[in-house]
C-alpha cells in the first residue's frame, strides 16, 4: 500500500450537524454529549443579526434553537430550507401547552421537520437527533426495485433477478433490458433502442440488436416457448411486457 492509499485508509468520515443556537450553553452541552461522534458546525443566533446564513448542504441534520418561535424563527427556517434538503429540528424554550401547540404548527408550516419545547434534559434532544439521523440514513439507503412478474431489476446496482436468482448480463444486455423496462410497455423502434444503448448513429443494421435480444431471452426466459419479457413488435422493434409497472420500494432484501 502506497502513502496515498494509507492516508485514505486513515481518513474517518464524520457526519456534520449544523447547530444554530441562541443559547451558547446548550450548544456546549450538546457538543459534550456527542464528542467524537459528529462534527458540530455552530452558528450563534443574535438579536439584531443581519445577513444570510452559510449552510453546509452535506450536513445530516440542522438544529435551530431559540427561546421562542417568532417571525424571525420562521424566516430563519425558510432561509435554511431554501438551501438545505435534510431534516430540520426546531428547539424552543416555550413552556405553556397552548404556546407549544401553536409554535409546533408554525414551525412545521415554515419548513421544520420536528419541534421540541420545554426540554427537560439534553438527553431528550440527543435521542431526537439520533432518531432523525437514522430516518435520514434509511431514506438515503433505500433501494429501488422494479418488478414485473417473476423479474426484478435493481437499476442502481445493475442487477436482474428471475425467481430470486440473479441473472448475469453484459453491460449492453443490461442497458437494453433497463431501457425497454423504463418505457412502461411502450413499443420501442430499432432506431430508438440502438441510439439509446449504443450511443451511435443508426445505420439500419438490426443484426447486432437482434443478437443481443436473442442472448437476453436465453438468459431470462429459459423454457419459454414464446418471448415473455421482451416481446417483438413486428415491423417496429420491441416492448417490455404487456402492462409493465414499476414500484419503488424502500428496501428489499433479495
Amino acid at each position: 500500500m502506497n502513502s496515498n492509499e494509507m492516508r485514505k485508509e486513515n481518513i474517518a468520515v464524520t457526519q456534520k450537524i449544523l447547530f444554530l443556537s441562541y443559547r451558547l450553553e446548550l450548544y456546549e452541552e450538546f457538543c459534550f454529549c456527542l464528542a467524537g461522534q459528529h462534527d458540530i458546525l455552530h452558528h450563534r443566533i443574535r438579536e439584531n443579526e443581519k445577513g444570510r446564513l452559510t449552510i453546509d448542504k452535506n450536513a445530516v441534520l440542522c438544529i435551530i434553537e431559540m427561546l421562542r418561535f417568532t417571525e424571525k424563527s420562521s424566516r430563519m427556517i425558510q432561509d435554511v430550507r431554501g438551501k438545505y434538503s435534510g431534516p430540520i429540528l426546531f428547539l424552543s424554550g416555550a413552556q405553556g401547552e397552548k404556546t407549544k401547540k401553536e409554535e409546533a404548527l408554525c414551525a412545521i408550516a415554515s419548513g421544520a421537520d420536528r419541534y421540541l419545547a420545554g426540554i427537560q434534559s439534553i438527553e431528550e434532544v440527543i435521542a431526537e437527533v439520533k432518531a432523525l439521523i437514522r430516518l435520514q440514513e434509511r431514506i438515503l439507503k433505500r433501494q429501488e426495485v422494479w418488478e414485473y412478474q417473476e423479474l426484478k431489476l435493481i437499476p442502481d446496482r445493475r442487477q436482474v433477478f428471475v425467481n430470486e436468482k440473479e441473472i448475469l448480463l453484459t453491460r449492453k444486455e443490461f442497458d437494453i433490458v433497463f431501457y425497454l423496462a423504463a418505457q412502461g410497455g411502450r413499443a420501442v423502434s430499432y432506431k430508438e433502442l440502438y441510439e439509446a444503448v449504443w450511443h451511435e448513429r443508426y445505420l439500419f443494421d438490426d443484426a447486432s440488436i437482434m443478437a443481443h435480444i436473442h442472448r437476453i431471452r436465453l438468459k431470462l426466459e429459459k423454457g419459454q416457448e414464446k418471448p415473455f419479457y421482451i416481446q417483438n413488435v413486428y415491423g417496429i422493434g420491441y416492448r417490455f411486457g404487456c402492462s409493465y409497472e414499476r414500484e419503488p420500494l424502500l428496501k428489499k432484501v433479495i
